[in-house]
């Protein structure tokens, strides 16, 4: 199993309130980036990538006592998207992989589930409390939130789509920003991206041209705590909902 962590955008909503990237945040004296490492390496996933871009050396140095991380840098993170750099990772993959934002805080469970799950398809885990999470982030779910729907067999129907009153009541969860790619699914993903052509894409909206061009994406349901730190207020916001 391989992982895949995504750390090259500058986060200009947060980084001149921060002054530093966005995944060095620390949660009880840990980095997002670091926590998520040590999930991993607690369900024996030690092959890890990070994709670094802006400040590459502050994310090396949180990370210097790991010793068999790859780093990758995108050099174009400034005009590319998430994606892009996901793929940056994923050329180099032989296995199943998942990649991760690393602006959230979630738990070690996520990994095994996904590693348990042994499927062939494409998975996104998902949470199931998200209203909680947005009001706690003190967000308008119709302005911040996006379309995550799925069937009765699990299979993913829309994302990332704007969520209106008349579609609220069928919205099923919130993406996470992990998504597990099967080793038979790798070079699907590579050649659709770049058959796509678009370096600006968002993950959502890049995973709903999956969709629609009859790809099947899994859904997993995640119960556990998560959140995602996009902005200053929710840097603010964190502490109350975590310790609740």
């Amino acid at each position: 199993m391989k992982l895949i962590l995504l750390a090259a955008g500058k986060s200009s909503r947060i980084y001149s309130k921060i002054k530093k990237n966005k995944c060095l945040i620390k949660v009880n004296g840990k980095s997002l980036i670091r926590n998520i490492i040590d999930n991993a390496y607690d369900n024996s996933i030690n092959n890890i990538d990070v994709i670094t871009g802006f400040k590459p050396k502050n994310i090396k140095n949180d990370l210097k006592k790991y010793k068999k991380i790859t780093f990758i840098k995108n050099t174009k993170y400034k005009t590319t998207d998430m994606v892009y750099s996901a793929l940056l990772g994923l050329k180099k993959s032989k296995s199943d992989t998942i990649i991760s934002y690393t602006d959230i805080f979630y738990e070690k469970n996520v990994f095994f589930d996904l590693i348990k799950s042994k499927k062939k398809s494409i998975i996104l885990p998902y949470i199931k409390n998200w209203k909680d999470v947005w009001r706690s982030r003190k967000k308008s779910i119709f302005d911040d939130a996006e379309t995550f729907m799925v069937n009765t067999k699990s299979d993913l129907k829309e994302i990332g789509n704007k969520i209106t009153k008349k579609n609220l009541k069928i919205i099923n969860g919130q993406f996470m920003g992990i998504i597990y790619i099967p080793k038979e699914c790798i070079n699907l993903v590579i050649k659709f991206y770049k058959n796509n052509n678009n370096h600006k894409l968002q993950f959502t909206g890049f995973l709903n041209k999956l969709i629609n061009n009859k790809i099947i994406i899994k859904s997993l349901k995640y119960d556990n705590f998560w959140y995602e730190i996009d902005d200053f207020e929710d840097y603010k916001n964190f502490n109350k909902f975590f310790s609740k």
